[in-house]
């Protein structure tokens, strides 16, 4: 049954976050009865939770607190020795590498000395760079990664590594938050976690939640229209895979065998997926090998995994590719 709107907006990995509960089973108007003030007070109560699981994921993998467990990781592990993790750090860790394996190590989350490397590369305005990243490469590479189910442990084999939670955290996120929702019985809302969307079953009205796919290269016109119903968004530009500093944009998809920045030739990504996860991740992962070899990634993802997905993407000189499973109407169709 609908309710009125039941909402909160709370700030946690330097995003904003607004969980809106819509429909919930067993709470609600009925015949036009308004929320008893315990529906409110649970509902509120509902809400509370959310910020606190968002929390608990930064608390997990936030490499910016010092506190957080990715960090009390490299900093405290011993090479090649097992170290106890909690079971979200290592569905995080397990997860990260499967997509290491599926794209071949292209996507590789151990690359963070290397961009940090190219920070300083690119404001020092450096040509001559060669030795500074071969000094670092032995330091980077996710087949020193290995995993221990037996004892939830992680080994790392070499010194000084550097993990990355950067590629899935917001997805990560929405999906300990849409899982908890859903539990309780959450049958119509949202959240939204800087941009990335997660749409829990229909709008109130009983219709699809609608969205829309812009064209960035062509004055931020819309390309269409898609449905979403107990789906994850994400979409990403190729300028947001890197950091501004002073009035110059620095790109930083690397390479993760020779350090060296890479280009798709991909402007911008849009993906769907049942998995915010996957979602996610997919907008770096489709920056790193383009559209040739991510068709055949995402077939294998999907498949493992169960789950749909699709993607819309645009060039460097504006064209736009859609995938045939994208639920899709163009703009000039409506």
């Amino acid at each position: 049954m609908g309710i009125e709107e039941q909402s909160t907006t709370f700030n946690e990995f330097d995003n904003l976050i607004t969980v809106v509960i819509h429909a919930i089973q067993g709470r609600g108007m009925h015949d036009g009865e308004p929320l008893t003030e315990k529906d409110k007070k649970d509902i509120k109560v509902l809400l509370s939770e959310c910020r606190g699981i968002a929390n608990k994921v930064s608390r997990c993998l936030n490499t910016q607190i010092n506190r957080a467990e990715l960090s009390s990781l490299m900093r405290r592990y011993e090479v090649n020795k097992p170290f106890k993790v909690s079971p979200m750090l290592y569905e995080f860790l397990d997860a990260n590498l499967h997509v290491y394996d599926l794209s071949d190590g292209d996507y590789d989350f151990t690359v963070t000395p290397l961009t940090i490397a190219w920070r300083e590369i690119d404001e020092k305005g450096l040509t001559n760079y060669d030795d500074i990243l071969n000094e670092i490469l032995p330091r980077v590479g996710a087949e020193h990664v290995e995993l221990v189910p037996e004892t939830s442990s992680v080994i790392l084999k070499i010194p000084n590594m550097r993990l990355d939670h950067g590629a899935s955290y917001r997805g990560y996120t929405l999906h300990y938050i849409k899982e908890h929702l859903q539990r309780s019985g959450v049958t119509s809302g949202y959240i939204n976690m800087g941009g990335n969307l997660y749409m829990i079953g229909r709008k109130p009205d009983g219709t699809s939640w609608r969205t829309s796919i812009i064209n960035h290269l062509d004055d931020g016109k819309p390309i269409g229209i898609i449905e979403l119903e107990n789906k994850a968004i994400a979409s990403a530009t190729v300028d947001e895979r890197g950091y501004v500093k002073g009035t110059r944009l620095y790109r930083h998809l690397i390479n993760p065998y020779t350090g060296k920045k890479r280009e798709s030739g991909l402007f911008s990504v849009t993906c769907v997926s049942d998995s915010p996860w996957v979602a996610d991740i997919l907008t770096t992962v489709l920056f790193l090998i383009g559209l040739e070899r991510g068709e055949k990634f995402m077939k294998e993802l999907s498949k493992e995994m169960g789950v749909y997905i699709a993607y819309s993407a645009v060039n460097n000189d504006g064209e736009v590719f859609l995938s045939p499973s994208l639920e899709f109407v163009p703009v000039e169709d409506l």
